[in-house]
């Protein structure tokens, strides 16, 4: 088990890297992940990604390479649409919520992770409930072909390699995903997040118009 701070790896920008995770997901043939409070990375709009990585410059200080970062994170994408791979994915019914950027971003991001749902077979996508039973505590982890599991933290990233820690975010994995929606119930919670944002959609817009003396 060892421990990268995020200067280490984005000192100097954010790019540096999800390329260094390009070449990981490709020798990777199933990757499992739990991310309670934003969307994964591989499922994430430019516009959303563009968001994160903002907030993600200004808490670090570090240069800001947004262009460069998206690009690279589209490169990632790449991943999902190559032979022999499956992806395992539960997401917080919080990150569908949480306004990053604005409501037409997050309404697109949302809209994007129907089309997954109706269009990719290998990749699995479980919502996990706000009212969900706890049944187990995890923050943000990834869990390639049981090789690794990747921990994100505050600070950084923890990467686990023995097989009692492997074991134990399986085990951990699994049982997040006992209590998460999939299939049917993923859309029912995707689309009551979709009316939330295309309200506040509507909202906006109304404001901007009255702030711009619209009758």
């Amino acid at each position: 088990m060892f421990y990268t701070t995020w200067y280490e790896t984005c000192g100097t920008g954010l790019s540096t890297l999800q390329r260094s995770l390009i070449a990981l997901e490709h020798t990777t043939a199933n990757q499992r992940g739990y991310s309670p409070d934003l969307i994964p990375a591989l499922l994430q709009t430019p516009a959303y990604a563009r968001a994160v990585l903002s907030v993600c410059v200004s808490v670090l200080q570090i240069p800001d390479d947004t262009e460069e970062t998206v690009t690279a994170l589209l490169q990632r994408h790449t991943i999902l649409d190559a032979p022999g791979r499956r992806f395992h994915l539960l997401i917080g019914e919080t990150a569908l919520l949480r306004k990053v950027g604005a409501a037409d971003v997050m309404a697109d991001q949302v809209r994007f992770l129907l089309e997954i749902l109706a269009t990719r077979e290998n990749v699995e996508i479980g919502i996990v409930p706000l009212d969900s039973e706890l049944v187990a505590p995890a923050a943000n982890f990834v869990i390639p072909d049981e090789s690794i599991v990747d921990i994100e933290t505050v600070t950084g990233f923890v990467t686990a390699t023995g097989a009692e820690e492997i074991a134990s975010a399986v085990r951990t994995f699994d049982l997040i995903a006992t209590v998460a929606a999939y299939d049917d119930g993923a859309r029912v919670i995707l689309n009551r997040a979709l009316a939330t944002h295309v309200i506040g959609c509507s909202q906006a817009a109304l404001t901007s118009n009255i702030g711009q003396g619209s009758p």
